[in-house]
């Protein structure tokens, strides 16, 4: 019998520790690796850098491009550390002769067809695929989205273009599909779009005759700046970010479907502003697949400011901030100012200029971030371990015909279940609901819902605990007044 309740308390105790370890929880703190020289040594971009775009752990392009001068293209780093990496010939500060002054653009050219090259203008966007290809959203007449490859020693261009048309485009992102999503760049006082294209591999256009119509268009509900785009793996989840507005939208659907704005995930930009009133907003976005997080970066787009970079961690469903890492508190401990870096340019742990203009992550979960104005592109490792969210944003579902007088909460059913059940609650007048999910030790595992603005009726949503242990889970439920709890039972 003392066996029994020895391998009963050794079970169980297994059982509590790895729900802990599972948990919706920061532990860490996240840390500048690197961030590449900024001087006219090997290794430097040499001039403004507005944004990057993984392919894999230190391999990444450089996107060099600017908000006010006409110059365009992309860098490659493989294998990259603060000193190493860069691929091939890049001139530092390229104003002199023979170069335009406040201009360098440089040409796509078709390696099929001479007759047939883009002069890059006022590239601002870029995604990277792991083939090593980059689609980099490029402002010439035509707006083209131009594919280049990074090759052994340098970046080249590949056959594939495509002309997008009148408009300005910024944000740009591929699904696993090789779906191509962009977004019009619009204006503080005009309404910008997505579209989305079929790749490559699906549409001979893209190498002749370079012009195809998206399979999806749609226009977002606020005007503003939209200046970049991102998607989970298979596009169901779509992620729009719109700096004029302070705000990040979802939308749910796909490609052959389309997409319909999920309006119960709130992200706004509501905590980085300046004493003079200067205020940031979302510039660059990234998807995380492994744990499904949502990376926002946020500055003050355009501006001499230094004091308000960083990056948000975001909850995928509902669009609640998980953790920061705020650049430019790590500059100001790092160098004591926000706008400098000390040893010639190469301080190995930070830009010293905090301007983050874009954002991307590496299947890993490391953070890589451009430094407008320190010419440098900077890498985010995380000391703790990342939490995985179940995605459950298209498992929330009105039952029709009920309308229950006071806010109730049932019993979860199945239970115990495995890996999914379905969690029904009522509410009685319009209410902000949130229903979160915590471990038998308290600790957040999920949110399921983050003050979703609902109706007076009864609904359900799906939790999926797959990624979790087996064990009991507690799951609350909230209207802004009361507070609603019980017991789940998960069982492998």
């Amino acid at each position: 019998m003392k066996k029994n309740y020895f391998v009963l308390f050794l079970f169980f105790s297994f059982l509590f520790t790895v729900q802990h370890i599972s948990a919706q929880t920061f532990d860490g703190v996240w840390q500048c690796s690197y961030a590449t020289w900024d001087n006219a040594e090997a290794n430097a971009t040499g001039t403004n850098t507005v944004n990057v775009a993984a392919v894999r752990e230190n391999t990444f392009f450089a996107l060099i491009g600017s908000l006010s001068r006409a110059i365009a293209f992309p860098i490659g780093y493989r294998d990259a550390t603060d000193s190493t990496g860069r691929l091939g010939y890049v001139p530092y500060s390229p104003y002199p002769a023979p170069f335009v002054k406040d201009s360098l653009e440089v040409y796509w050219t078709n390696p099929d067809n001479g007759f047939d090259y883009i002069s890059a203008k006022r590239t601002l966007g870029i995604a990277a695929t792991p083939d090593s290809l980059a689609y980099i959203t490029s402002n010439d007449d035509a707006h083209n989205i131009l594919v280049f490859k990074m090759g052994t020693d340098s970046v080249y261009s590949t056959p594939y273009r495509l002309e997008t048309g009148t408009e300005r485009i910024h944000g740009i992102t591929v699904d696993d599909n090789g779906y191509v999503f962009t977004t019009t760049y619009g204006a503080d006082d005009a309404l910008a779009s997505v579209r989305v294209y079929k790749g490559i591999k699906d549409d001979p256009s893209w190498g002749d005759p370079h012009t195809a119509s998206p399979v999806q268009t749609f226009v977002l509900p606020d005007i503003g700046r939209a200046l970049d785009i991102a998607v989970n793996g298979d596009a169901s989840l779509l992620y729009v970010a719109n700096y004029t507005a302070r705000k990040v939208y979802l939308y749910t659907g796909s490609p052959a479907t389309g997409y319909t704005i999920h309006n119960n995930f709130n992200f706004a930009v509501t905590d980085s502003q300046l004493s003079d009133g200067a205020k940031g907003g979302p510039t660059g976005l990234a998807f995380l697949k492994k744990y499904n997080l949502l990376f926002v970066s946020v500055d003050n787009y355009g501006s001499g400011t230094y004091d308000m970079g960083r990056f948000y961690i975001v909850n995928p469903n509902t669009g609640e901030k998980l953790d920061t890492c705020d650049i430019a508190q790590w500059n100001l401990e790092t160098f004591g100012v926000t706008n400098n870096r000390t040893n010639d340019g190469k301080f190995p742990t930070g830009s010293g200029y905090t301007s983050v203009y874009g954002i991307d992550v590496d299947a890993s979960g490391n953070i890589y971030t451009p430094s407008y104005n320190g010419w440098s592109i900077e890498k985010w490792a995380y000391t703790g371990q990342l939490p995985t969210i179940s995605i459950t944003v298209l498992g929330v579902e009105r039952v029709e015909g009920m309308n229950p007088s006071t806010f109730t909460m049932a019993q979860n059913y199945p239970n115990p279940f495995n890996p999914s059940t379905t969690i029904e609650f009522g509410i009685s007048q319009q209410s902000k609901i949130t229903l979160k999910i915590y471990d038998i030790n308290g600790a957040l595992v999920t949110t399921l819902l983050h003050e979703a603005d609902l109706t007076q009726g009864t609904y359900k949503v799906s939790f999926d605990a797959s990624k979790l242990a087996s064990g009991t889970y507690v799951y609350n439920i909230s209207n802004g007044t009361t507070q609603l709890t019980n017991k789940m039972i998960f069982l492998k």
